[in-house]
């Protein structure tokens, strides 16, 4: 079957091939950061495995930044679920073996999903210092780029594509302050990705530092140069 995405808040992504999901920064908290934390529904369908909660599902994580991961509700997932996998960088509890494909690139299998996890740099100066994966994802026949916080270049656009073989991503995750940047947009533009969908928002009701704004403001002047970006829904299946 086609490959089904679900976004959640902030970064939540959840992945469904129809035998297992992968999920992906989707427990944490961030509302002091001005972000969402994980919605008390699904703490509760995951307390209940209830709803996508209910089936076989792995962890992935791009950092350990609160808006992506929190440890108590993570530590929740793996006692109710103590066969499932988790990865990520500066995790305690990894439980995937990775294999070096070249410096700073890694190997991952997580069930039926193949991980290609990027070291990339966190944007911003200030966390530069934080462990930080990007992921190409491949499920199936299909890719995913997964940005998370990361500073984007064209020379990562150049990796991801030697890796991908020539081959086109089906979908490309960015926020906002990634194609905000130049040197994001120029990622943008060498990866061609066939969808590109802005994701990172906290709720609109809890955007105390108006990254709904900014967002506007960003997908205008892509347009402009040509970069068509569509926003995620929130609580729900990307449609297309």
């Amino acid at each position: 079957m086609k490959l089904q995405i679900y976004h959640t808040v902030n970064a939540g992504l959840y992945l469904w091939n129809g035998k297992t999901g992968l999920l992906i920064d989707g427990l944490h908290t961030g509302k002091e950061a001005g972000f969402s934390d994980t919605p008390e529904r699904y703490i509760r369908m995951m307390e209940e495995r209830k709803g996508f909660f209910g089936q076989t599902n792995d962890l992935l994580f791009t950092h350990t930044h609160r808006d992506h991961y929190d440890k108590g509700l993570t530590e929740k997932f793996l006692e109710k679920n103590p066969d499932s996998f988790i990865y990520g960088p500066g995790l305690d509890r990894n439980r995937v073996q990775s294999v070096l494909l070249e410096k700073g690139v890694f190997e991952a299998r997580l069930r039926d999903y193949i991980i290609y996890a990027f070291e990339t740099r966190h944007d911003g100066k200030d966390y530069a210092w934080v462990p930080h994966y990007s992921y190409l994802i491949q499920a199936g026949e299909q890719r995913l780029w997964i940005s998370g916080d990361a500073a984007l270049t064209p020379f990562l656009a150049e990796q991801v594509k030697a890796l991908c073989g020539g081959a086109g991503c089906y979908a490309a995750f960015v926020m906002v302050y990634q194609p905000g940047s130049r040197s994001g947009r120029k990622f943008l533009q060498s990866l061609l990705p066939e969808n590109i969908y802005l994701y990172h928002l906290p709720y609109q009701e809890e955007d105390g530092f108006h990254y709904y704004r900014m967002a506007e403001t960003v997908t205008d002047k892509c347009r402009k140069e040509g970069i068509l970006i569509k926003r995620l829904r929130k609580d729900s299946f990307i449609e297309e």
